[in-house]
């Protein structure tokens, strides 16, 4: 026979006075999410080692990651895969553990802010430091991307054009206007199609992370193998197909685009709370 758990007598019991209004109930707890960033839906919450507007990411990465595509889907200039077959995955080459914080949000990292663009690998990488921070590494991006369950997507198997900004036209550009400081910024500002940081609350990784996919790129520190120390990860508002793999490392350090952003990171216990160096 099954043995069932006894409660005590009295050990539900309402007082009295205690009346139950459900209603009431829902409408506290809203308040509570609305005005508490660190319990938004699919965010763990802030950790002891990182500050309050990062998150811990920890994990084993493989340097190759293979997913079984069921939805190719082909383009103009190449075949991009829309749906991949959930829970066949390929793990190999090189093992790096991961423990690392960061970012929730590209830089600034202000939740409903505008995240940057017009930034090289270099420019991002001095605005990290600035901060006592620095650039993630590939290995770090990918693994706050695809989570525990090494996810081909960061909200999960299959690209929805909802989850993320990721789906807008592209708009022709005109090269010719960056080679000027003036109209480079006049033609960044009439392609822009980002949205503001957080707004899209169902795109984020199992980590508490917005925006890895779609929004704007994001500069990384590389691989060894690489030909440049700085690559692009995570694609922008008009490749809803970019995954947590993929990574765009044909530009040199000092390119900068009308999409090219960027989110820091920082070794876990070296800053506190605030994000202010930790005492030694």
């Amino acid at each position: 026979m099954e043995a069932v758990p006894r409660v005590s007598e009295g050990a539900c019991r309402l007082e009295p006075t205690a009346v139950f209004d459900p209603f009431a109930t829902l409408l506290g707890l809203s308040l509570v999410f609305a005005t508490s960033p660190e319990h938004r839906p699919g965010d763990p919450g802030p950790h002891p080692s990182c500050p309050d507007d990062m998150r811990l990411v920890a994990g084993t990465h493989y340097d190759e990651v293979q997913h079984l595509c069921v939805d190719p889907q082909p383009d103009k200039k190449d075949t991009h895969c829309f749906a991949y077959h959930e829970g066949i995955t390929a793990l190999e080459g090189q093992v790096t553990e991961v423990r690392v914080c960061v970012d929730q949000y590209e830089a600034p990292n202000v939740r409903g802010a505008k995240p940057f663009v017009m930034k090289s690998y270099k420019s991002a990488k001095r605005w990290c430091e600035q901060r006592h921070k620095r650039l993630c590494t590939e290995q770090e991006w990918e693994t706050a991307c695809e989570g525990p369950e090494y996810l081909p997507l960061s909200y999960g198997w299959k690209v929805d054009k909802k989850r993320c900004n990721s789906d807008r036209s592209w708009r022709p550009v005109d090269f010719a206007k960056f080679a000027d400081p003036e109209t480079a910024k006049e033609e960044a500002e009439r392609l822009w199609q980002g949205s503001p940081s957080g707004r899209y609350t169902s795109c984020v990784s199992p980590f508490g992370i917005y925006d890895m996919q779609g929004n704007v790129e994001e500069w990384v520190g590389t691989r060894s193998s690489r030909r440049f120390p700085g690559a692009l990860m995570g694609g922008f508002w008009a490749k809803p197909w970019t995954g947590c793999r993929g990574t765009n490392d044909a530009h040199e350090p000092t390119f900068e685009f009308y999409e090219t952003g960027f989110r820091c990171c920082a070794d876990p216990d070296s800053l506190d709370e605030r994000g202010k160096p930790r005492s030694k």
